[in-house]
């Protein structure tokens, strides 16, 4: 393929993919200083969670309520986090809401067996 007709190519991709991203990202607004989406709940996870570890902490991560519910347990047994009282259902709710499991993300790790030997 020509490097012209390869730019060509490429232009016309972006540009049919670009609206679909920018409709995908300003969809969710974003805060500024923590990346964190801005959504019911945003100001009590942001306030009781990022006091003891970064924000993308949250962002990397993806659960259903059950698995965000496992891990605050798992930081209050070992990390020593506190009780989050009425706090707990409005930070799972946001949680769920926002940094369920997709579809689409990184692929799963390779397992054992397919790994490179030392």
């Amino acid at each position: 393929m020509s490097r012209v007709r390869r730019v060509w190519v490429s232009r016309l991709l972006l540009s049919l993919w670009l609206p679909i991203l920018a409709a995908a990202v300003s969809a969710r607004e974003l805060d500024r200083e923590s990346r964190l989406v801005i959504a019911p709940g945003y100001d009590t996870v942001k306030t009781q969670c990022t006091v003891c570890h970064s924000a993308k902490l949250i962002i990397q991560n993806r659960a259903d309520r059950n698995g965000w519910l496992q891990m605050i347990r798992w930081m209050q047994l070992s990390q020593g986090l506190w009780p989050l009282g009425p706090s707990e259902g409005v930070i799972l709710d946001y949680l769920e809401a926002n940094y369920a499991p997709t579809a689409s993300g990184r692929r799963p790790p390779l397992p054992n067996h397919q790994m490179p030997a030392t």
